[in-house]
Order: C-alpha cells, then structure tokens, then sequence
C-alpha cells in the first residue's frame, strides 16, 4: 500500500531505505503547511493507537500505528522512530518475537539517521571535514530515550527467541545504551 506522506517511504524490511533495484529511492519533502497537516493526521492516529494499546488491543493498536507510519513523512526519523518503536511493544505484548526485533531494529536506524553512532559520526568527520549530526528539533535526550526503548525492547525479543540469535548484536546494543557524557560513567 502506497504511503499518502510519499510514494516511495515504504521499503522492504531486509533492506530498509532501499528500492528492490537496491538504490535508495528519491526523498519527498512536503510544504511546511502539507508537511503540518501529515504529521496531524499521524498524530491524531498515533492517539487512537496509544488508547488501543492501553486497552489491550494490540493488533488492533498495531494496524492504528501503520496508518500513522503511512501518514507520517518519511523523512521525520525522530517521528517514524517513536511510531516503529511503540509497534515493537505491540509485538512484545503479543509475544510476536521477530516481528518485534524487526519494528525495533527499524526505530533505531531512524534515530541513527539523527544521530549516527561514534564510528560513522568519526568516519564522516574524517571524510568531509564536518560534523554531520542532523540538526533537528528533536532533542538529543528525547531522541536517546527512544533509542534506549527500542534498543530494550530489541533485546527482549532476542531473548525470548533464544539461542544463537539472543546474543546477535548485544554488544551494539550495549555500545548503543552508552550515555553521551560521562556524568553517569565510573
């Protein structure tokens, strides 16, 4: 299903970001006024999905927070995150294990877009010369509040799917949970 926010926002799981020819498809941005009254429509959505959640309802909740997703413009990662986020608490709710691995994994490569991890923020500095951050007005603490839920709610899937699979990424996930400053460090 087509996204109303833009065409091409809906891409594959295995290679979110990408069109099936595996090139990343052409970014839609909207009028201040379109883009306000998209992100209104996602939010009014986001409500209904959030009461459905609380009352238990979580497949219910979970089609609520999709319809959201395709109202949301893409390129608002901070919104998308929080929107993908709460879908992997459904899942967890449901004891849908990858499927929640998948809609958190999801949320924190939105957030990594606003705020990439050391190495790529390292790696990008060294190749241009500049700090590439995303300004936004999104908050840094907001943003890593998100990415420390989406990052728990990852490895609680993980777990629960056992084996080899529970231990994948649980180092990136730590590394990920690290504050930004060292006020909360030994």
């Amino acid at each position: 299903m087509a996204s109303k926010a833009d065409e091409t926002s809906q891409s594959s799981p295995e290679a979110p970001g990408l069109d099936g020819d595996g090139t990343k498809p052409e970014q839609v941005r909207f009028s201040p006024e379109e883009e306000a009254a998209l992100l209104a429509e996602s939010n009014e959505q986001k409500l209904l999905a959030n009461t459905l959640f609380g009352s238990t309802r979580y497949s219910e909740a979970i089609q609520e927070y999709d319809k959201a997703l395709q109202s949301c413009p893409n390129y608002l990662d901070y919104e998308v995150a929080v929107l993908r986020s709460n879908i992997a608490a459904c899942h967890l709710k449901l004891e849908d294990w990858k499927a929640a691995v998948t809609a958190a994994t999801a949320s924190i490569e939105s957030l990594d877009r606003l705020d990439p991890p050391k190495d790529a923020k390292e790696d990008a500095k060294e190749a241009d010369g500049a700090d590439v951050t995303r300004k936004s007005a999104v908050s840094a603490t907001a943003v890593q509040r998100i990415k420390a839920k989406s990052l728990l709610r990852r490895a609680k899937a993980r777990c629960e799917l056992g084996g080899w699979a529970a231990l994948q990424g649980a180092e990136e996930g730590q590394q990920g949970t690290e504050p930004a400053n060292n006020k909360y460090s030994r």
